[in-house]
C-alpha cells in the first residue's frame, strides 16, 4: 500500500461520522436490527420492573411518562360504540407523554402492551399529539384519548413491527422464562400469560 493511500484511509476514518448511538439518535427506528440495538445498548437488568424502564425512558426523553389504565368514560363509549378499544395507546403532549392500556386482560398481557407502547416511545415514532394549551394533566390526556382512539389513526405497519419487536426483545432478556420461547407469535405468547 503506498502512503497516499494510507493517507486517505486514515483520513477517510477520521472523517467519518461516529456511529449514532441507538438511544439517543433522531431518526425513527423501524427496523428489526435497529431495535435489538436499541434494546441491547439499554442495558437492562435481568429482572426488570416496569417502573425502572419507564423511568430511563423518561430521563432520555427529559419529560415524565405517565402510565395509566384507560378511564372507565373511554371504556363505556367504546363498549357503546362499533370499534373495539385497542389495547393500548400513547399519546404526548408539550409537557408529558400517556401511555393507556386496558385492563380487562391478564396482568403479562397488561406488561406487554405497556412495553408496545413505550417501544414508540423508544424507537422514537412520532406519536399522537394534544394541542399546545389542552392539556392540563391526565384528565386532558384522557379526553384526547377518545379523539385519538376515534380517529383510528397509528403507526405505520414496520412502526407497529419495530414496537413489538421492542416489548418482545425486553420481555426475552428480562423475564427468564421467555428464553425458551416458541417459534410462533402464538407460542410466545402463551408464555406471556400468567
Amino acid at each position: 500500500m503506498t502512503k497516499r493511500v494510507k493517507r486517505r484511509c486514515l483520513l477517510h476514518l477520521f472523517r467519518r461520522k461516529p456511529p449514532e448511538n441507538p438511544t439517543s439518535g433522531t431518526h425513527p427506528v423501524t427496523q428489526p436490527d435497529e431495535v435489538r440495538k436499541l434494546v441491547g445498548a439499554m442495558d437492562l437488568p435481568a429482572a426488570l420492573a416496569l417502573q425502572h424502564l419507564t423511568t430511563k425512558l423518561a430521563e432520555l426523553r427529559g419529560r415524565p411518562i405517565k402510565i395509566l389504565p384507560y378511564p372507565a368514560f373511554i371504556v363505556a363509549e367504546f363498549l357503546n360504540g362499533d370499534e373495539p378499544l385497542p389495547y393500548g395507546v400513547w399519546i404526548a403532549d408539550e409537557r408529558a407523554d400517556y401511555v393507556f392500556y386496558r385492563t380487562d386482560t391478564t396482568p403479562s398481557h397488561q406488561q406487554h402492551i405497556i412495553l408496545h407502547e413505550l417501544g414508540h416511545i423508544s424507537c422514537r415514532h412520532v406519536g399522537e399529539q394534544i394541542p399546545p394549551g389542552l392539556a392540563d394533566g391526565e384528565r386532558s390526556a384522557s379526553d384526547a384519548a377518545v379523539g385519538v382512539l376515534k380517529r383510528a389513526s397509528g403507526f405505520g405497519e414496520d412502526q407497529e413491527q419495530a414496537a413489538e419487536t421492542f416489548a418482545y426483545l425486553v420481555e426475552r432478556q428480562t423475564r427468564p422464562n421467555l428464553s425458551a420461547t416458541g417459534d410462533t407469535a402464538v407460542a410466545r405468547y402463551r408464555l406471556l400469560e400468567d
